[in-house]
């Protein structure tokens, strides 16, 4: 039910008005029904953006931007997952899993191997990533492994 519709029903219900189209109520009515309408979209928009799972546009841009992900997944759910998964990470994800969880923070499809002799850990990513996605990606990646290693990205 439109705005118009709610505030005309009221109205009526209290038994003072009338409102008819042509009248002066009618017309005031319709007046503040534009003007709230407008306002309540865009109170619906916003409560909308301000949650990953309902994000559609600049909820999920402004996030984006904050983390500097790249997202080789770019729908609309996957870039909701790519966030959830990439807000979901902490301290405690400095193990395997936790690698895990920060490749699916970029919708990355691979897998890691470690070279014990050279303290070197490799993400085999099975996707199309460009140089500089990769290096963006590397930045983060090495956040989640230990000091005395290093990431690489192939």
């Amino acid at each position: 039910m439109s705005e118009f519709e709610i505030m005309k029903k009221r109205l009526e219900d209290t038994g003072l008005y009338d409102i008819e189209p042509g009248g002066i109520v009618y017309a005031e009515l319709k007046a503040y029904a534009a003007g709230l309408d407008l306002l309540f979209d865009e109170a619906e928009e916003l409560i909308r953006e301000c949650f990953i799972p309902t994000a559609e546009s600049y909820g999920l841009e402004l996030r984006e931007e904050l983390l500097q992900r790249v997202n080789l997944l770019n729908t609309l759910e996957g870039r909701r997952n790519a966030l959830i998964n990439a807000f979901s990470l902490s301290s405690g994800d400095f193990t395997a899993e936790g690698m895990e969880k920060v490749a699916a923070s970029f919708n990355a499809r691979g897998y890691f191997s470690y070279d014990m002799t050279q303290h070197k850990l490799t993400f085999h990513c099975l996707d199309s990533v460009s140089a500089e996605n990769k290096l963006l990606m590397k930045a983060q990646m090495e956040r989640f492994i230990p000091a005395w290693s290093r990431l690489e990205i192939v």
